[in-house]
C-alpha cells in the first residue's frame, strides 16, 4: 500500500508535541533535583528538618535558574542548527561533493541521489561525503528546500548501486515524512537537558584547577563543596542522558521502519535496501560513525551509529528485524562483506527491476543539458532559457547581456534551443537537477541572479513562468538566510487561508482556458467546502508571490485538502495534458507537498 506521506508528517508534528511534553517532565525533574541538591551542599535540609519551613525564595531561584539555564542551551544549540540541513552535514566532518565531480563513485552517487529525487518529486539536495569507514548515510533539514544528502566513504566502497539506491530511497522517505524537523528539534532538546550535567564536569576540572590557589583549610572546606556539588550536578548530567538516549530511542525507532518501507516504493526493488542493512551486518565495521558529534545525531542515521551497551537506548530496530520485514526469505545469516564489484552497466544504469517513469526520463536527457545541469554557468543558462518567450526573445537577451554577463548570454545562446525542444515535464527536471549547482552560488551572486530573473519574467505574466521563478529562488535562497527555511506549520485550517487561496485558484482555473476558468474556479471551492465562495478575480502573481509563505507553511492536513482541490481544478476541463501535469509536479515541490508518485488525473 502506498505511504500517505500527508499522514506520517502530521504523525511527526504529534510526536513532536509528545516530545515536548517528556521534555516539560525532564526538565521538572532536573528542577526537584537541582534544588535537593543544592538544599544538601548549603546545608538548608537541616534548617527545613527544625523549622519544617521550605526555603520557597531559595527553590523558585533555584529553578529560575533551571529553566534559564536550560533554555538557554536549547536557544544556542537551535541558533547553530537554524540553517538546517548543511551545519548537520559540515558538524558530521561532511565534505560537499561537487555536482560536477569527475570521481566515479561520487558521480554514482550523485547519479543515484537525482533519480529518488525525481522519483520523490523533490528538489535534488546536495550530498556531503563523511570520511567514515562505516556503512551508513542520514537526511538533514528542516524542509524540502534545505535538506542535504549525508553518506560515509563506507558506503560508497561496500555498496553495490542497487544497494545505495535503497539506503537513499531510505533517507528521502524521512524527508517526505517530516522526521527531519522532528530530528533536529530532539537535537536542540536534549542538548539541554544534558547541559545540566556539563556544568558539573565544568565545576569539578574548575574545582581542581582552583584549589591550588587556595590555603589549605580553605581549599580543603571550598574545593569539597565545589566537588559535592559538581559531582550532583554530573549525577544530574547522566539521569538527564539516560532519559534523553530513552526519548530518543522510542521516538527514533518505528520512524525506521516506515522509512524502511517507504524506500521500496521509491525503489521498486526490496532486495536493495535489505541488501544494504545485510551488508552491515557482515561487514566488520558495521554501521559504526566514529565523530564526535555522532553521539548526538545519532538519530539521524541509516543504521545504529554507537555501540550501545544495552538495546533500550538503540535508536534503530534491531537489523535482523529489519531485514526480515523487507525480505522474509532470508536465513538469518550475514556472510562476510567484500567490495562489491561494479559492472559497467552498473556504473550507467540501474540495476533495479522497474525504473520510474521519471527515471526514465532523466537517461532520455540530452547529454548536453545533463551535464550543463552539473556546472555553475550553464546551470544558470538552463534556468533563463526556460523563462525566454518568443514575443519578448530580444528584450530578454538584452536583460541577459546587460544585467548578467555577455559569457551568460552565450551560455544561452548555446542551450535555449536544446531546452526549448524538450517537454515540459523534461524542463522540471532539469529544473531540479540545477539545484544543488545553483546553491553554489555565493550570497550575493544569487542575489544579483535572482534579480535577473525576476526581470526576465517582468512581462511574462503566467502560471509556468512564475513556478519556474519561484522555484528557483525558494529552494536556492535556504541556502542563505534561516529566514526563508520552512520551521514549521503556522496555518492549521483552510479558512486561515482563504486569501492565499483565492489568489492560487485564480491561477490555477486560468489554465482551463477562457471558457473552462470559471467552471474549474467553482469546481475548486466546492471541493475546498469553504462557506463562502469569493467571486473569481483577475489572477495577480505579484499578490500571489506575497502569499507564498503562508502556503508553504500550513500544515500536513491542510496541505492534504489543498492539494486535492489543486487536482480537482486542473481535472475540470477534462483535458489532461502533460503540461498540465508537469506544472502540478512543479507546484507540488513549491509548495514542499509529499507526494512523490505521479498525479492520477483519472
Amino acid at each position: 500500500m502506498a505511504t500517505n506521506f500527508f499522514q506520517q508528517q502530521d504523525l511527526a508534528r504529534r510526536n513532536t508535541r509528545l516530545l515536548v511534553v517528556i521534555f516539560g517532565m525532564a526538565v521538572l525533574s532536573l528542577i526537584v533535583l537541582t534544588n535537593l541538591l543544592v538544599m544538601i551542599s548549603l546545608g538548608f535540609v537541616q534548617d527545613v528538618q527544625s523549622s519544617f519551613m521550605l526555603p520557597w525564595e531559595v527553590i523558585s531561584s533555584i529553578s529560575l535558574v533551571v529553566i534559564a539555564v536550560v533554555g538557554l542551551a536549547i536557544t544556542a544549540k537551535w541558533q547553530r542548527l537554524k540553517q538546517g540541513g548543511r551545519t548537520i552535514a559540515e558538524a558530521l566532518g561532511g565534505i560537499r561533493v561537487t555536482p560536477d565531480t569527475a570521481d566515479s563513485a561520487e558521480r554514482r552517487l550523485l547519479n543515484v541521489v537525482e533519480e529518488m529525487a525525481l522519483a520523490a518529486n523533490l528538489p535534488v539536495p546536495p550530498v556531503y561525503l563523511l570520511p567514515e569507514s562505516g556503512i551508513n548515510a542520514f537526511a538533514a533539514g528542516y524542509s524540502q528546500s534545505d535538506a542535504v544528502i549525508g553518506i560515509t566513504q563506507g558506503s560508497l566502497q561496500q555498496l553495490s548501486r542497487d544497494e545505495l539506491q535503497g539506503v537513499i530511497a531510505h533517507e528521502f522517505s524521512h524527508i517526505l515524512n517530516g522526521d527531519m524537523r522532528m530530528n533536529i528539534r530532539l537535537i536542540a532538546i536534549l542538548n539541554g537537558i544534558l547541559f545540566i550535567g556539563h556544568i558539573g564536569y565544568y565545576l569539578l576540572r574548575s574545582g581542581r584547577g582552583s584549589s591550588a590557589l587556595m590555603s589549605s583549610r580553605t581549599r580543603n572546606k571550598n574545593a569539597g563543596g565545589l566537588l559535592l556539588f559538581g559531582i550532583g550536578l554530573v549525577v544530574i548530567g547522566y539521569l538527564g542522558s539516560f532519559f534523553g538516549n530513552l526519548i530518543k530511542a522510542a521516538v527514533s525507532r518505528q520512524r525506521e521502519y516506515l522509512a524502511d518501507a517507504s524506500a521500496v516504493q521509491f525503489s521498486r526493488n526490496p532486495l536493495g535496501i535489505s541488501g544494504a542493512l545485510k551488508r552491515i551486518g557482515g561487514y566488520q565495521a558495521g554501521s559504526k560513525i566514529n565523530h564526535p558529534n555522532a553521539d548526538e545525531m545519532s538519530h539521524l542515521f541509516f543504521g545504529e551509529a554507537l555501540s550501545r551497551w544495552t538495546s533500550i537506548f538503540a535508536t534503530h530496530p534491531p537489523l535482523a528485524k529489519r531485514i526480515q520485514r523487507l525480505d522474509p526469505t532470508w536465513n538469518g545469516r550475514f556472510a562476510a562483506t567484500t567490495s562489491p564489484k561494479k559492472t559497467s552497466a552498473e556504473q550507467t544504469t540501474s540495476d533495479s527491476p522497474a525504473l520510474s517513469a521519471r527515471q526514465s526520463m532523466l537517461a532520455a536527457l540530452p547529454l548536453l543539458l545533463s551535464q550543463s545541469s552539473h556546472q555553475l554557468l550553464p546551470a544558470k543558462a538552463i534556468v533563463c532559457a526556460m523563462l525566454l518567450t518568443p514575443e519578448q526573445l530580444a528584450t530578454q537577451l538584452a536583460m541577459i547581456k546587460n544585467q548578467g554577463s555577455p559569457t551568460l548570454l552565450q551560455q544561452v545562446d548555446q542551450l535555449a534551443d536544446e531546452v526549448s525542444r524538450l517537454p515540459l515535464a523534461q524542463q522540471v527536471q532539469l529544473l531540479q537537477l540545477t539545484i544543488p549547482t545553483l546553491k553554489q552560488l555565493s550570497a550575493i551572486e544569487f542575489q544579483q541572479f535572482s534579480a535577473l530573473l525576476q526581470q526576465l519574467t517582468a512581462n511574462n505574466p503566467s502560471l509556468q513562468a512564475w513556478l519556474c521563478l519561484n522555484f528557483i529562488q525558494h529552494s536556492v535562497a535556504s541556502q542563505f538566510s534561516a529566514k526563508n527555511v520552512h520551521h514549521r506549520a503556522h496555518s492549521h485550517s483552510l479558512a486561515q487561508l482563504q486569501p492565499q487561496l483565492t489568489l492560487l485558484f485564480s491561477a490555477l482555473a486560468d489554465c482551463a482556458g477562457p471558457e473552462q476558468a470559471e467552471p474549474a474556479w467553482h469546481a475548486a471551492w466546492q471541493q475546498l467546502a469553504l462557506p463562502k465562495v469569493p467571486a473569481k478575480p483577475v489572477t495577480d502573481y505579484q499578490a500571489l508571490t506575497a502569499a507564498l509563505p503562508m502556503l508553504i507553511n500550513a500544515a500536513p492536513k491542510v496541505k492534504q485538502q489543498l492539494w486535492q482541490a489543486v487536482l480537482v481544478t486542473i481535472a475540470a476541463d477534462k483535458h489532461f495534458s502533460d503540461a498540465e501535469q508537469a506544472m502540478t509536479n512543479l507546484l507540488a515541490m513549491l509548495l514542499e507537498m509529499p507526494v512523490p508518485l505521479t498525479a492520477d488525473f483519472s
